[in-house]
């Protein structure tokens, strides 16, 4: 699939041994081609992405739309980050912005009033980043021809690849491989009428061994016993949820020791709280 998730493009690279992808302003243009109307990834410390769609707040002023999103600032740095670009092409605006720990890409159509001939205004005060988009009192040609659609289009693709044969399989991968830290990946999806959420981790699941064995623990809020399942794709326990509009998938890398069978798995939920528990292996006495 052309536009894939960035996680899926990471896990990619990492089981293919390829020089990791560039999370920059050329990757979130390859995302503008599903037609969404505006998109906001967010890539904490390498480990944690976000995206939203519609991604970006808008406010129509006399002199342009303010678009904005909120962002962690270190104190005292208001308007002095660095790692800022923006960009257009075709009937897109691009902007990205780097602080120490997060990269933050984000795109949106144009108003059919822009002015391409105007500057733009980029603010940054109090944890929000606002560009001005400037407008005129006519309608911009070259836009008017576009036909635009500026509305949430279904299907895109993440909302397709949500599933235990693509984005589990390839972060089960992911974790299993040698360079990797982690050995837990988390994924969760809310999708709306008006608006898609997605959140993966490279961590997120909590463990703990215990007498009885490796205990499992996956915060699930609003999600009851009967709406999750869990099993073993190999070493990896995969734990999966679904309801209407939410989607959670889960993976730990089981260590040797425990029982890796679907029918041992005990299976628990208590206010929102997914909790697996695998017994250890019994070892077994050769002696007469």
């Amino acid at each position: 699939m052309a536009s894939s998730s960035c996680l899926l493009r990471l896990a990619s690279s990492i089981v293919a041994s390829l020089p990791k992808f560039t999370f920059d302003l050329q990757f979130v243009r390859v995302q503008a081609e599903t037609g969404v109307p505006s998109a906001l990834f967010t890539l904490v410390k390498d480990e944690e992405l976000s995206i939203q769609m519609p991604g970006l707040k808008q406010t129509e002023t006399e002199e342009g739309v303010w678009v904005s999103f909120e962002i962690n600032v270190p104190a005292g740095r208001n308007n002095q980050l660095p790692g800022m670009r923006i960009g257009f092409e075709g009937f897109n605006f691009f902007f990205q912005l780097q602080t120490p720990e997060t990269v933050y890409l984000a795109s949106i159509k144009l108003p059919e009033m822009f002015n391409p001939h105007a500057d733009l205004k980029v603010t940054i005060v109090d944890g929000a980043c606002s560009v001005c988009l400037p407008t005129q009192k006519t309608v911009d040609p070259f836009l008017a021809k576009a036909n635009i659609n500026r509305n949430l289009i279904r299907p895109t693709p993440y909302c397709e690849m949500f599933d235990r044969s693509e984005l589990g399989r390839m972060l089960c991968e992911v974790i299993a491989h040698p360079g990797v830290k982690s050995k837990s990946f988390t994924a969760y999806k809310k999708d709306t009428d008006e608006s898609i959420y997605f959140r993966g981790n490279l961590a997120g699941v909590k463990m703990l061994v215990i007498r009885e064995g490796l205990c499992v623990w996956l915060s699930m809020p609003g999600f009851e016993l009967g709406d999750v399942e869990a099993g073993f794709e190999s070493d990896t326990l995969i734990i999966e949820g679904k309801r209407e509009g939410e989607h959670y998938i889960a993976g730990v890398r089981v260590p040797e020791g425990f029982c890796k069978e679907n029918d041992v798995i005990k299976r628990e939920m208590e206010d929102g709280v997914f909790k697996a528990t695998l017994p250890r292996v019994q070892c077994v006495s050769l002696d007469g």
